[in-house]
């Protein structure tokens, strides 16, 4: 085999295309379309007086809306659980049931909903008044307590995470477009060094005797590396707001520990970096007595990949099949790729036949496994609203690049079948011509990747829930007190808003915490007060289903109190215009 073989033309075209789908996938995520919906009508109507609680909400709206809306009621000053918006047959209505009467008082209604193509369609708020009250427990309804985590002492609050909202403007930092290209080429150098190493063990043991081999695999292991870390940074930037070279020092990834995606991340660094401990001697993955490690380390690293979208229904059954899936993946892609660049650079001897036959009998399980848990993920997360949500459309595109990948595979299986099957050593013409079908197949399985990649940055329709618990919690406010170390983060937008609350190092037991959100001064939307079911030290989340209505833009001051003592205040700016929240100077 001529190791010093340089890339043919097709090689060059496919590494072209390559980059050109990885900039498109990364860059062109869509973004959130100008909120232009309006209420015409309400029931009750804004302003109105009525005598007793209403049994339901209704909402109509001067546009047609989209799959994902959002209601919530405050009274008194307290939010109070009514049920899911459910879209008229109309379109443009919006209805959602009241389970507990509504107390006595004034109750103000903040709104939220999405356009027809799921980009955010407005927001705003009415009030109106209850004269009587329905029921004696009308007033204990009124308050809806945060659900949170089990505190490592004494409460057993059920656990609860945020619920990301198609119409809510995530404040996010600028990292979306490098995180989109990191995701790419995470996910194809982990494949590349997980199914080269495959093919070695199961197909072509001599692969470790070739120059070339080791220095393939050097390479793909250091830029695997710098792209892990790369990755990881976009990763705790997108969580933390910061910039993505701040966050390329590992003392700044703490925040990852606190999302699932973000462990996944950090996890991966950490095996791709002892896959070093492989690369640098190849022939241990064909050593029985190294063997199973030295598949282990790649292997880990690509199972982090089934850790990239967290929630949904059937969450376990998800992250199950984005294992498989990746591990299927990179089996078939990284050995494709091995193969177009290593065993088929040039002509060579019998072993280079047997590593393309090999390739043959593992990767049609390899694709097969790929696709069928690829229609998993479509079941959990787009089942029914493919074309009716982003991220369902660009599914769409992807399952026409995996036809194509399908019909390349099996085209390219059949020569293999019939051609290789009859010859003993690889010659120049053979290599050229499977270097050219494998190569483009190998394109193929790339725009697959970048389409991917494009996926993880959009919502998909059917996610009901993430364990991405500090994602677009714009503001953090940290209070230390002589009782306690309390941490607010919240949304910090117009609209509904999703709050966690972490308390560390409590001198004693804490007795009636709560949070008070008070408007600015000359602002029409009520305060609110958030009581926290916290007894000691722990976490409490209140999802954005059930989101914290803020009202108005301006400067609100959030205060942290135990009963009737207050232990702190900060103040945080909403402005209107993006919904980003700073905290105003002193």
């Amino acid at each position: 085999m001529n190791s010093t073989s340089t890339p043919t033309r097709a090689v060059r075209r496919a590494l072209a295309v390559c980059f050109g789908v990885a900039v498109f996938g990364a860059f062109a995520v869509p973004r959130a379309a100008a909120a232009d919906n309006s209420l015409v009508s309400s029931s009750p109507t804004a302003g109105a007086s009525v005598d007793s609680s209403p049994q339901s909400l209704s909402l109509t709206f001067a546009n047609p809306l989209g799959a994902t809306n959002n209601i919530q009621v405050v009274c008194n000053g307290s939010p109070v659980s009514v049920g899911t918006p459910q879209v008229g047959v109309d379109g443009i209505s919006l209805t959602a049931s009241v389970p507990n009467p509504l107390p006595k008082g004034n109750c103000v209604v903040s709104w939220l909903v999405s356009q027809p193509d799921g980009q955010g369609g407005g927001s705003s708020t009415f009030s109106f008044t209850i004269v009587n009250d329905t029921a004696p427990a009308a007033a204990a309804a009124a308050t809806t307590p945060v659900t949170g985590s089990t505190p490592t002492t004494g409460s057993t609050v059920p656990s609860a995470t945020i619920t990301p909202n198609h119409g809510t403007v995530v404040v996010e930092s600028g990292s979306a477009g490098p995180l989109g290209l990191s995701r790419l080429l995470i996910s194809l150098g982990v494949a590349v060094l997980f199914g080269s190493l495959v093919l070695i063990a199961i197909a072509w043991p001599e692969g470790v005797e070739y120059i070339l081999t080791v220095r393939f695999l050097r390479s793909a292991w250091l830029l695997t590396l710098a792209v892990a870390v790369f990755n990881t940074a976009c990763v705790a930037a997108r969580i933390t707001g910061k910039g993505i070279g701040s966050s390329l020092s590992p003392t700044s990834w703490k925040s990852l520990t606190d999302t699932t995606p973000g462990i996944a991340a950090l996890a991966r660094v950490i095996f791709v970096f002892l896959t070093g401990w492989v690369v640098m001697r190849p022939e241990r993955v064909i050593d029985p007595a190294t063997q199973l490690p030295a598949l282990a380390l790649p292997g880990l690293a690509v199972a982090t990949l089934g850790f990239s979208r967290s929630g949904g229904q059937l969450a376990y059954l998800g992250y199950a099949a984005g294992m498989a899936h990746a591990l299927a993946m990179a089996v078939w892609l990284g050995g494709l790729i091995l193969l177009a660049r290593v065993v088929l650079a040039g002509p060579g001897e019998e072993d280079l036949v047997h590593a393309v036959r090999g390739f043959a009998r593992i990767s049609t399980p390899a694709l097969t496994i790929t696709i069928l848990t690829g229609f998993v993920q479509m079941y959990r997360l787009d089942w029914g609203e493919i074309f009716t949500s982003s991220h369902g459309r660009v599914l769409f595109l992807k399952s026409i690049a995996v036809g194509a990948m399908v019909f390349l595979g099996v085209a390219a299986r059949q020569f293999i079948k019939e051609r290789v099957a009859r010859v003993d050593a690889m010659t120049g013409q053979l290599a050229v011509r499977l270097r050219r079908a494998v190569g483009i197949e190998a394109v193929c399985g790339v725009i697959v990747l970048a389409l991917t990649a494009w996926m993880l940055s959009l919502s998909p329709p059917k996610v009901a829930a993430t364990s991405d618990t500090t994602k677009g919690l714009a503001a953090k406010l940290h209070i230390t007190s002589p009782d306690a170390d309390v941490t607010v983060r919240f949304s910090a937008v117009i609209g509904p808003n999703a709050v966690r609350v972490d308390v560390v190092k409590p001198r004693t037991g804490i007795v009636g915490l709560a949070v008070d959100f008070v408007p600015p001064a000359d602002a029409s939307a009520p305060g609110i007060t958030l009581n926290v079911p916290l007894g000691a030290a722990g976490t409490a989340m209140l999802p954005l289903e059930q989101g914290l209505p803020l009202g108005s833009p301006g400067v609100w001051t959030v205060t942290v109190r135990f009963g009737a003592t207050a232990i702190g205040s900060k103040t945080v700016l909403l402005t209107d215009s993006s919904n980003t929240a700073t905290t105003p100077p002193p």
